[in-house]
Order: structure tokens, then C-alpha cells, then sequence
């Protein structure tokens, strides 16, 4: 099929929106011809990228690198006046497919970056069979955890929920939602989100994946030691004190298990007195690890802990699961659909005390039982490769295609 991306983010070797944009576009060129659209500025890591690797050179796959006049840019500094930005550029991407589709008679379009159903997209315009997403944004802290928040971050959050509820009176969203014959979500509490009259076209699929399992696995021993480890940025909605809250609970019981952080983030100063006494005995904040050596990393550890509140992916606990690492996660956003209904590796959503309490309870389980790690891990391991291989991903949006 000739397919269009829409995909403003898209560079290799990125996480987050320029991973998802990447990923989706290599993958589905495997099976489809693609035309991505992309912003002008991925341009010469784009090219430098394939110059270099030409195991991704593929002639089903094509960039058409979109950019806007200066005089539209002015305002524009790092973040600051992104949304604005991408507005303008979403109007201008889309004159340049009219006139792209008048040439090629593309099968469909799909709409891949940004990953937020918060977000305007005008590609319904241009008359073709319309896929929205996936998209995310609906994921919110559990208003049963009461976790501790500054001004700015309660503010945060209430400009983040304000935003849910305009973005289904937006004109142009409200047109997406009805133009799209399929609607994609990266989590439940997103579809949620949608309304009801077109619940029967929207599908749940996670908007990251692994390209391949990598060749590492879980070193097993660890000379009688436990090691758990959690990664992630240290900031407020990943709850990082939640992990180590729990860990240190059950601390003193068991001096053959270690508590290593991986991250940097404001809320490290407050993480690291929280564990003063056991500081670089039972608990160690390790040093940036640089990616392509991350599966190596969580190589070396028994269990892995999340705690992250409203994440619609989790790249980190992806990873972690692909090298055979079990893990625990609370079961909100995205690590609740990497983790299966009957994983004990969910820790369900309940209070703060009480999701310290659950979690401290499954971490002293499966401190004493090595054969349940094993067991997880495996468990974990088959779904990853079943639900999140992104091959496996693509043949199912093959189907939504057809």
C-alpha cells in the first residue's frame, strides 16, 4: 500500500516523540511503501544516519522534510512555543501532501507525531482513508495516590486536565475524531477519553516497541546478592520515593539486596537524604548510562521497580523486560498494559501508604524467591516479544490497514 506518515518528530537513536515517529516509519516501510513528512530540522540526522547505516536504506522508504519561514519561527526558543509552532507546521505539512497526493494517490494517511489526541492534526483534509494515532494523553496521577507537589507542578497538572477536556470541543479534533476510519491509543485510560460514538473504531496499541530482542541476557548470582534497580527521570509523576519508600521498609531484614537509581531529575537531592542511611550501602544512585550500553546494564540485576504515574509508554521497563529482567510496576498508563492482568508483577492502584505497603510486600516475596523471578521474567519476556515487537505491531496494524 502507499501510505503517508504524518510524523513533525522522527529521528533515529531518540526516545520519546522522535523514537515513536522513527520507529514507526522504518517498520511499516518493510511491508508498505511510506512518504513520511517530517520536520525540516530531522534532515541531516536523517540522512547522516542512513549514510551510516545502510541496513536502513529501503526504497519503500521516502522524507519529505517540511519546514516554515523565519517569520513564522521568531518565537520559537527550544520548547517555548512548540504548541504554536506545530500548529502552523501541521497547516503547512498538509498543503504539501494535497499536493504530494494529487501526484501519488497515496492509500491512506496516518497520523504518528506528535502522540497526543490533545494536539491538532488537518490531514482529514486531504480526503484520503484517515489512522489517528497512536495517540496519548489521557493518562493522569491516580487520584488515589496523593502524592507531594510543588505550586508549579499542581499547576501542571491542572493545565494537563484542562487540556484533555477543551481538546474534544477543538473544531479540528472533534473533525479528526469523525473523519478517522481507525482511531489508535497508546493506553486504556486514552480511549477512555474518546467518545463513546467512536469507541467501535478505537484500538489500544502502545505507541513504542522494540525493533528486535537484543542478544543480551540476565546475568544470574550476582555473588548472593539481590540487585533491583529502578530508571527513569527523577521528577514528581515517577514517583520514585514510592520504590525506595518500599525498599527501605524491608531494608534492614535483608542485607543482601541493593536498591540501585538510575536518573538525574530535580527530585534526586530529596531521594538521596530519604536514603541517607543506607547510602551507598543497600541504596546507590548510579552514573548516567549511555544508551546503546543500557541493556547490558539492567543485564546485571534480579527485578526491576516502576513507580511512574502517568507514563503512556515506558521504554525503560521495556527494555528491562527484553534482557530477562522480571518486573514490578504499579499498573497505571503504559506499564499497566505491559504487564498482563494476572502478572504478579502488578502492584494495583490503591493509596499512597498502601501501594508503599503492596509494593514492599512483592519485593520481599521475590527477594526470597528466586525461582518466581525466573518464572516472571519468562512470563514477561513472552508477552514483550507477543504485544510490543514492533514486526508483531505492524502485521496487526496491516489488518486495521485493510
Amino acid at each position: 500500500m502507499k501510505i503517508l506518515l504524518s510524523a513533525y518528530a522522527c529521528e533515529p537513536n531518540k526516545g520519546s516523540e522522535p523514537g515513536v515517529g522513527w520507529s514507526w516509519a522504518v517498520e511499516l516501510a518493510k511491508q508498505h511503501e511510506i512518504w513520511v513528512l517530517t520536520r525540516d530540522n530531522n534532515e541531516p540526522t536523517i540522512i547522516n544516519y542512513l549514510e551510516k547505516n545502510p541496513e536502513y536504506k529501503n526504497n519503500n522508504l521516502h522524507f519529505i522534510f517540511v519546514g516554515l519561514p523565519r517569520v513564522l519561527t521568531f518565537y520559537k526558543r527550544g520548547n517555548r512555543g512548540i504548541r504554536l509552532y506545530y500548529m502552523f507546521w501541521q497547516r503547512k505539512a498538509t498543503k504539501v501532501a494535497d499536493a504530494l497526493n494529487r501526484e501519488i494517490h497515496f492509500d491512506l494517511v496516518q497520523h504518528v507525531t506528535f502522540v497526543s489526541y490533545t494536539q491538532s492534526t488537518y490531514m482529514y483534509k486531504l480526503g484520503i482513508p484517515l489512522i489517528w494515532g497512536p495517540v496519548s494523553g489521557g493518562e493522569n496521577i491516580p487520584s488515589e495516590i496523593k502524592i507531594e507537589m510543588t505550586f508549579k507542578e499542581r499547576l501542571i497538572e491542572a493545565v494537563r486536565k484542562f487540556s484533555q477536556t477543551t481538546a474534544l470541543v477543538t473544531p479540528s479534533i472533534r473533525r479528526t475524531m469523525k473523519s478517522a476510519k481507525a482511531i489508535l491509543v497508546a493506553t486504556e485510560e486514552t480511549k477512555n477519553k474518546i467518545p463513546e460514538k467512536y469507541q467501535g473504531k478505537t484500538y489500544v496499541i502502545p505507541a513504542i516497541g522494540l525493533e528486535k530482542i537484543p542478544d543480551v541476557q540476565r546475568i544470574e548470582g550476582n555473588g548472593g546478592k539481590v540487585k533491583i534497580v529502578m530508571a527513569g527521570r527523577l521528577i514528581y509523576w515517577k514517583a520514585f520515593d514510592i520504590g525506595l519508600k518500599a525498599f527501605l521498609q524491608i531494608v534492614n531484614k535483608y542485607p543482601n539486596a541493593e536498591l540501585h537509581i538510575l536518573g538525574e531529575g530535580n527530585q534526586k537531592p530529596a531521594l538521596q537524604k530519604l536514603a541517607e542511611a543506607h547510602l551507598n550501602k543497600q541504596v546507590f544512585f548510579d552514573p548516567p548510562v549511555q544508551h546503546d550500553k543500557i541493556f547490558e546494564y539492567y543485564s546485571q540485576f534480579d527485578l526491576f521497580v516502576n513507580t511512574t504515574l502517568r507514563d503512556s509508554g515506558c521504554m525503560t521497563m521495556m527494555e528491562a523486560m527484553s534482557v530477562g529482567l522480571p518486573c514490578i510496576a504499579i499498573a497505571t498508563g503504559g506499564p499497566g498494559i505491559l504487564l498482563d492482568a494476572d502478572s504478579l508483577g502488578r502492584i494495583e492502584v490503591a493509596s499512597y501508604e498502601e501501594c508503599v505497603t503492596s509494593l514492599s510486600d512483592r519485593l520481599e516475596f521475590l527477594i526470597n524467591s528466586g525461582d518466581v523471578r525466573n518464572k516472571l521474567a519468562k512470563a514477561q519476556n513472552e508477552y514483550l516479544i507477543d504485544i510490543f515487537l514492533l514486526s508483531r505491531k505492524t502485521d496487526r496494524i496491516g489488518k486495521i490497514y485493510r
